[in-house]
């Protein structure tokens, strides 16, 4: 896959952060590792964004992940995988930010 090209356009780092621990936590540490080097993003392998609120997360990274996880799993596995991790991330989220 060709490296990730930036929108400019950024989610929340914690939004990030949220995002890839969930992901390991339905694949694995070497797994997610796997759809990072795929999806081209080799800087989060063992280097997650930072725990705040500061915009650094770009949607092109989101959008990577998603594309990677298809690529790799075919549309309907990615589309598993990419469900579970989103209900991950909303129960992680519920449990850091409240109802």
């Amino acid at each position: 896959m060709s490296p990730v090209q930036m929108s400019g356009l950024y989610y929340p780092n914690k939004f990030g952060l949220i995002t890839l621990k969930s992901l390991e936590e339905v694949m694995g540490k070497n797994g997610l590792n796997a759809i990072l080097n795929l999806g081209g993003l080799n800087n989060y392998i063992d280097k997650y964004p930072p725990d705040n609120l500061e915009k650094g997360f770009d949607f092109a990274e989101l959008t990577s992940l998603g594309v990677a996880l298809e690529e790799m799993y075919g549309p309907r596995g990615g589309r598993g995988l990419m469900l579970r991790a989103g209900r991950a991330t909303f129960a992680d989220a519920l449990r850091n930010f409240g109802a």
